[in-house]
This record gives structure tokens, C-alpha cells and sequence, in this order.
């Protein structure tokens, strides 16, 4: 993979954490969320540029995540967001900059056995209908929590919607609920429990989801949750609010050759010239994260110009069509997302080209291609 990296700008991060700050009460804590191997930019490298920018806090799915960070960033505040089997066996590893996500009675009861007792996040259910409980199942399990005198320090949910509609009736429904929880919880004892429900559209368009601490995930590294949240905001009036791409995915060309008309191309001879035809190889397939998908319809950008993908993605090698590029050179630079010349392509085009979502695409760059940190 010598030719193949992914450039992560630092400014670019530092910009997208200003701009939510930018907006967030002065006591609102703020997340990086940096799960899913910081959605393909790369854990450490986002981890420490994070804590550099002023994160609070570093979100993460898994414990094994967690502690790699913690090794690393011994001073930094962990969330552990996703759920952890087998929680006893981690106790040697969590102390009080951890914060765990729950859902149940059982891991509060065993992590308040826990010598350095981690801060508890209990996950309510307000509308999702994934992890956590709501209604009466809730309440009573609250009662218990309470009636066996066991802390828990957070309250927090997740909008199942905000992001793939501007009418937010739902979202809103589900904080009412979730404030209907938290007055419950108040009822029965818990007095102090900071709260948390936002992730990166809800930040943007809710002041009253702010709370005690937003979960800035996709939008940290400079991408829109969704063409519809883009469109929220600006229905709302605001048309200022600035996101920068972080990542640059690059690669190289490896092989150039002639091909006469009526040439075919690639596994299932699916590409055939009608012209002749200079073509290169470049050495990143689906198994680097390059889509399947994006076979005879996708393209990468060379000097600044659009070449299109010729015949099937493999899983190493992608063949291109640089007839129209004069002398093209053996180790000349490709971008496959970002910019070259006047020409972009975002993590957003590649994913309308193969009915996807940005997620996915960043998501999918395969860990072992190296991230390079850039100004």
C-alpha cells in the first residue's frame, strides 16, 4: 500500500470542532466521536488531534477501543458507547475516566462493584426502539435502581430521525419523552443526572437537545449527516454554519498500456473499447475500501481530470480510462475522494454513485492503508 494513503487535515478538524462550539452553551461538553476506527479517518490519529482541538471526551463502540485509547491517553475521558459482554472480565481496565453506556439493572449493579467505579450512562429508550427500555419497564427499573441505593451519573437517548427529514415532529416527540424520564428520575431521587441527546444534525438544528453534552460523530470530520439536515439549517436561517472535509484519499498509477477498439476489460470481459484506449491500473480494490459498486460507472481524478473506472472493481486493482491525459507517468498521483485541481470528489458523490450514504463510504477505507496527518 506504499502508494496508497489517506491525508487527514488538522485544520479541517479544528474548524468542524469550532464551528459546533461555536454554537454550544458554555457548560455543554463536547464528544468526539471516534468509533468504527473514527469513521475510517483512523483511531489514534483522531483521537489525538481531538484532544489537541479541545474534545471533552472521546466516544467509542467498543471497550477494546477504549483501551487502546487509554493506553495512549492515559489523561483522556472515554465513552464506551456500545455494549460490553462479559463486563466483569474488564474490571483491571476501567477506572473514573471511563464512561459506560448501560441499559440494564444488572451492569449498574456490577459496575458500581467496580473499585474505581467508571461514570454510568443509562440509555433510555425515547423513540429509537434499539438499546435501552422506556414506559413502565423503565420506571421500574429506575425504582429498583434507586430503592438498592445504586448511582448512576447520566441520563441519555438517541434520535431515531433527525437526519432523514426536515419536518422534526418526531425528534422533538422524542425529547419530550426523554425530559418525561428525567422528571421521573428526579422524582424517585436522582437529583443530579447530567444529560445527553444530541449526535451531529441534532446538535445543529436543536438548541433545547444541547443539554449537558452533544455526540459529534459524522459532522466532525467535516461531512453532513444528510442532504435534509443541509436543508433544516437553512430553513431555520442559518446559511453560515461551515463544515471542511478532514479526509484526502489518494493513491497512485502502477501499470499504463495501449488498448486497441473492441479491447475487453476486466473479470466478466464486462468493458469493451470503442476507441483506443490508454489505460492505467491503480492499486486499490474493494478490499481497501474502494466499492464493488462503483464498476463502469464510478471515476478517480488524475491532474485534475476525471477518469472513469473501466469494467470491474477487483479486489486489489482498479483499471482506468487516461486517454484523454497526456503522458500520463507511472506513480502519478490519483485521488479517488478529495480534491485535484479544480476538480471534487467527495465521500458524498461516491456515495449517490453507488445508492449509499457518506457513513459507508469513509467507513469501508481499510484500516492498514496509512493516515497521514496534513496542516
Amino acid at each position: 500500500m506504499e502508494l496508497t494513503k489517506v491525508e487527514i487535515s488538522k485544520t479541517a478538524l479544528v474548524t468542524n470542532i469550532q464551528s459546533f462550539r461555536n454554537i454550544l452553551p458554555k457548560h455543554t461538553l463536547f464528544a468526539s466521536v471516534i468509533k468504527s476506527n473514527a469513521y475510517g479517518h483512523g483511531l489514534e490519529t483522531i483521537a489525538e488531534l481531538s484532544i489537541k482541538a479541545g474534545a471533552d471526551i472521546l466516544a467509542v463502540n467498543y471497550l477494546e477501543e477504549g483501551i487502546k485509547i487509554h493506553g495512549l491517553f492515559p489523561e483522556a475521558s472515554i465513552m464506551i458507547m456500545g455494549e460490553i459482554p462479559n463486563l466483569e472480565k474488564y474490571i483491571k481496565y476501567l477506572n473514573s475516566s471511563f464512561h459506560i453506556v448501560v441499559s440494564r439493572k444488572d451492569e449498574v449493579q456490577l459496575l458500581n462493584r467496580f473499585s474505581q467505579r467508571p461514570q454510568i450512562h443509562l440509555k433510555v429508550d425515547s423513540g429509537m426502539g434499539r438499546l435501552g427500555y422506556s414506559g413502565k419497564t423503565l420506571y421500574k427499573m429506575l425504582d429498583e435502581l434507586k430503592s438498592d441505593n445504586l448511582p448512576i451519573n447520566w441520563l441519555m437517548t438517541h434520535f431515531a430521525s433527525t437526519e432523514d427529514f426536515t419536518e422534526h415532529s418526531y425528534s422533538m416527540q422524542q425529547l419530550t419523552t426523554f425530559q418525561q424520564y428525567n422528571e421521573y428520575a428526579k422524582k424517585i431521587g436522582y437529583n443530579n443526572l447530567k444529560l445527553h441527546a444530541a449526535s451531529s444534525a441534532s446538535t445543529m438544528l436543536f438548541p433545547e437537545a444541547k443539554l449537558d453534552m452533544v455526540r459529534v460523530g459524522i459532522s466532525l470530520y467535516g461531512l453532513w449527516p444528510s442532504i435534509q439536515t443541509r436543508l433544516s439549517l437553512s430553513l431555520m436561517g442559518n446559511t453560515t454554519f461551515h463544515l471542511q472535509p478532514v479526509l484526502t484519499w489518494k493513491t497512485g498509477i502502477v501499470h499504463i498500456q495501449d488498448l486497441n477498439t473492441g479491447s475487453y476489460i476486466g473479470y466478466g470481459s464486462t468493458y469493451k473499447t470503442n476507441y483506443p484506449t490508454k489505460t492505467a491500473v491503480i492499486p486499490v480494490g474493494y478490499y481497501e475500501g474502494l466499492d464493488r459498486r462503483l464498476s463502469n460507472q464510478g471515476y478517480v481524478l488524475v491532474r485534475g481530470e476525471r477518469a472513469p473506472i473501466l469494467g470491474r472493481v477487483c479486489m486489489n486493482m482498479t483499471i482506468i480510462d487516461v486517454t484523454h491525459i497526456q503522458n500520463p507517468k507511472i506513480g502519478e498521483e490519483v485521488v479517488l475522494i478529495g480534491k485535484s485541481g479544480n476538480e471534487i470528489i467527495s465521500a458524498d458523490d461516491m456515495a449517490s454513485m453507488i445508492g449509499t450514504i457518506n457513513y459507508d463510504v469513509v467507513t469501508r477505507i481499510n484500516p492498514n492503508i496509512p493516515r497521514i496527518v496534513v496542516e
